[in-house]
């Protein structure tokens, strides 16, 4: 059986070039990582109208009473901290200008309720 001939320039150049966009892709976001009390350091807010009406849009009813602090890296984010009986809290994240809810989670250890509850 007759071995097949490899071409190690063009093996070796395609390799080069996968490390180099694995690379690139691994750095394209170089902002350090914050914590979630860094990344919303408060105070405390109270929730604007056009955030009430963006959990609405999104069917949000676990939100009766809630506080929100802005990301210092997102202006325009908003971490919320939702109940409906002062027992039982969630988080949400909202971005108002992209019509955008996620949640519920979990709270952060870092962040502690909202004063008053």
């Amino acid at each position: 059986m007759e071995a097949i001939p490899r071409k190690p320039l063009r093996t070796a150049s395609h390799c080069s070039l996968v490390i180099l966009l694995a690379c690139l892709v691994g750095t394209a976001d170089a902002r350090p990582m914050l914590s979630p009390a860094e990344q919303f350091p408060g105070p405390w807010l109270e929730v604007t109208q056009e955030v009430r009406d963006i959990l609405t849009l999104n069917k949000v009813s676990a939100c009766s009473q809630a506080a929100g602090r802005e990301s210092s890296r997102n202006p325009g984010e908003y971490l919320l901290y939702c109940t409906s009986d002062e027992k039982r809290w969630t988080s949400w994240r909202v971005q108002p200008a992209a019509r955008s809810v996620r949640g519920p989670s979990g709270l952060f250890r870092d962040i502690g309720l909202p004063e008053g509850y």
